[in-house]
This record gives structure tokens, sequence and C-alpha cells, in this order.
């Protein structure tokens, strides 16, 4: 069994680390094929398209996959009570989202994001059904399949985004901030037959109304803490323009800016998850193994978080003295520099975040990190609402807010791990530790 869990580990690390390098090469190309304005445009209709896909998305595969892993569970009902529900909450949410395109776009201060929310209207079917399959076949213990198939979607999204951009280039702003999600929905489809072919065929019977609702009630928790986070980030999405058109900037500055800080400077600070990403998925099951031995379990996230704070340091220190490379060479972008150097700490936080966030979950403490995570937007959102507006700072007051943010998270973070060993010393004489003999849901 152990050698198992260790191969499962390492099929999820290896598609992991393959799908972030790949999604960072795709951000690299985006941003040098489409200009700021419209990668840009293509962030801000994100806010507003993941909002759509949360409650398909979030919740639902982890529902799924622990129905499924309990014993003597009818897989086939379970699969087909999660692909129904997902079936008729895309029959609600898809109209909506069509019925809404308009106020989002004024919503969010540009109707140029228009195009790209009503084009990706399908990806909340496709990608509500493929988070379903790979639920199942993860709860039975099938990492190999979902693995595989998450690696062929970031493929074929990656090789068909950069088609539409070179082969459509010059095109309208609007028209090309949506070539992205038009290449995303392809690869849902592509993703979804790969699913269809490795699942099994479900006769065609009636899904039970019970396990329906039983799915139903395991995946609002999640989907309500997921929700709460993506609204307050589409919030921020919505801020930072607006204040950097009341700094002086026109509507096209401000859009351009703003894909300069999102588009360009954050995903790098993202850029050590490849290897964080995989400790992370690694981190989850060694502590719930040693949650029963308080030294062991110490030792092992100390080298974890050491471990994670080097990869990050050493990101941060290659973004700091790499700017300007990174700024003319890869992105042709002069303004980026010092924007990179100012955020280059926030690559060494998101990392240690990463691990921290595993062991966290090894942990279920997870219900723990929400209302710190709340806490520490708001005040993202009001740092950039008082520095973003001044003419001498803009983004450079995004910046300072990101990494107010993170610090903040980072410590509450390590507290609750803190507090956490604390009290699994303090348990150590009971056969069954109580502050951590705690499940992955809570």
């Amino acid at each position: 069994m152990a050698q198992s869990l260790k191969r499962q580990t390492l099929i999820l690390t290896l598609a992991n680390a393959y799908t972030r390098a790949l999604g960072f090469i795709l951000r690299l190309l985006s941003a040098r094929l489409m200009g700021a304005e419209a990668l840009g445009v293509m962030e801000l209709s994100s806010s507003a398209i993941m909002l759509a896909i949360t409650p398909v998305t979030a919740g639902i595969p982890s529902a799924i996959s622990r129905l499924t892993a309990q014993p003597g569970a009818d897989e086939r009902a379970i699969l087909r009570a999660g692909l129904t529900l997902v079936k008729r909450l895309s029959l609600a949410l898809i109209p909506l989202m069509l019925l809404l395109a308009p106020g989002m776009a004024w919503l969010l201060g540009d109707w140029r994001t228009l195009p790209s929310i009503l084009t990706s209207a399908p990806a909340i079917l496709l990608l509500g059904l493929c988070a379903v399959y790979s639920g199942w076949f993860c709860g039975r213990a099938d990492m190999r399949t979902p693995a595989l198939n998450e690696c062929a979607e970031q493929t074929v999204r990656c090789c068909l985004c950069v088609a539409l951009l070179l082969g459509l280039a010059g095109r309208s702003v609007a028209l090309t901030a949506a070539l992205p999600g038009l290449a995303e929905i392809v690869a849902g489809v592509a993703v979804w037959f790969l699913f269809r072919r490795s699942a099994p065929r479900l006769a065609r019977a009636k899904t039970d109304p019970r396990l329906r609702q039983q799915v139903l009630h395991l995946a609002a928790p999640i989907t309500a803490a997921r929700l709460c986070q993506t609204v307050l980030r589409a919030l921020n999405a919505v801020l930072l323009p607006v204040c950097l058109r009341r700094s002086g900037l026109t509507q096209a500055a401000a859009t351009a800016q703003f894909g300069l800080f999102s588009g360009m400077a954050a995903p790098l600070m993202m850029l050590p998850g490849v290897v964080t990403g995989a400790m992370c998925t690694v981190a989850a099951p060694a502590v719930s193994r040693q949650e029963g031995h308080p030294a062991k379990l110490r030792r092992t996230m100390r080298q974890l978080l050491l471990s994670g704070g080097g990869v990050g340091l050493a990101a941060a220190s290659l973004i700091f003295a790499g700017a300007d490379f990174i700024s003319t060479g890869l992105y042709s972008e002069a303004a980026l520099a010092p924007l990179l150097r100012l955020m280059a700490p926030t690559a060494l936080l998101a990392s240690l975040q990463q691990v921290q966030f595993g062991l966290i979950t090894g942990l279920g403490l997870q219900k723990k990190t929400l209302c710190p995570t709340i806490a520490c937007t708001m005040i993202t959102l009001g740092i950039t609402a008082c520095l973003c507006p001044m003419p001498q700072i803009r983004l450079s007051g995004a910046a300072i807010a990101g990494l107010a943010s993170q610090l903040v998270r980072t410590v509450w973070n390590q507290a609750l791990l803190h507090r956490a060993i604390h009290s699994a010393d303090a348990a150590s004489g009971h056969p069954q530790p109580c502050a951590l003999r705690r499940n992955v849901t809570g």
C-alpha cells in the first residue's frame, strides 16, 4: 500500500510539474503575441469567468472522490450522480452567464471583455464534467488517468492558443483577448472525450436523488469558500484599473498597466510553484502518516519548509537579478523591470505558502485558513485603493498590497502550524492525538 501511494504521488507530482511549466511558457508566449493591452482585457474577463465555473469545479470533484473511495460504494451510480448534477447546474449557469455578460463587462469597466465572457460559457459544462471524471478516477486510486488527461489538456490548449494568436495576428484587442478562451474550449472537448473513453459506459438509468443530494451536501462548504475568494479576487480585478484611471491614465493605458501587472509580473512570482507545487502534493500524505509521531512530524515539516523556502529564495534572487533581461529580452516591456524588483520577495512568500498549505491539508486544518484568506484579500483591496490612485505610485501600490497580504498570510499559516505541533506534543501520551486526528475534508 505504501508503495502504491508513493507511485500515485509521483504521478501527480510529475503531471503537476509538466502542466505548470507549460502554463508558464504559454503565459510568456501569450504576453509577447498579445501585447499588454489585450493581456489586460483577458485578465479582466478571467475574473468573471472564474466566478462562473467555480460552482461546478470547486467542491464537486472532492465530494465524488470521497464517495467513490468508500468501501462498497456503487461507483457507477456515484459517477452518474455527479455528471447529472453538473449538467443540471450548467443548465442554469450557462443561460445566466449569457444573460449577465453585458452587466459583467460593464462592472469590469471595459466592454472589450464581452467577447471573452460570451465565448467561455461552454467551459462551465465541459470543465464541470471533466472535474467529475477526475474526482471519480482519483477516488478509485487511479491517478494516472486524470494526470495524463490534465497534461493532454494543457498541451492542446498551449499549441492551439499559440496557433490562433499567430494566425489571427493584428485583430482587435477584444478578439485577441478572447482567443485563449476559445483554445481552452477546444482542449476541454478533447479531454472530456478522453475521460469518456476511459470511464465505463453508464447504462440509462434514473439517478438516485438522495445520492445527488449527498454529493451536493459534501461539495457545498468547499464551493462556498472558493466563491468567497473568487468574488474578492474579481473585486480586486475591477478596483485596480479604476484606481489607475483615477491616477490620470486613459482607459487603454490603465488596461495595459493592468496586463503588465496581472499578466506578466504576477505569473512570474508563481514560477517556483513548478517545484513547490509538487512539494505541496507530497506534503499532505507525508504529514498524515506521521500525525501520531510528533518528533517525526516536526522534522518532516521543518525539512519541507526549509526546502520550499530555499526554492523560493532562489527564484526571488533570479527574478531580482534578471529583471532587466526578463523585461526587455522576454517580454519586450522595459517598464516591467522595476515592478519585478519590487515584487521579487513575493516569489519567496508564495513558495512558503504552497508548502504550508500542503502541511495544513495533511493536518486537516483547511477551514481555519478561510477567515485569514478573506482578511488578507481585504488588506489587498484597502492598500490598492489607497496607493494606486497616486500618480507617483500606481502599480507599485498594487505590488506593495500583494506583499503585505502575502506576508500576513504566511505568518498566520506558520502560527497555525506551530500551534498544531504543540497540540500534538501535548496529546502525544494519548492513543489518538485529537489536535491532529482529522481527515482532509474536516
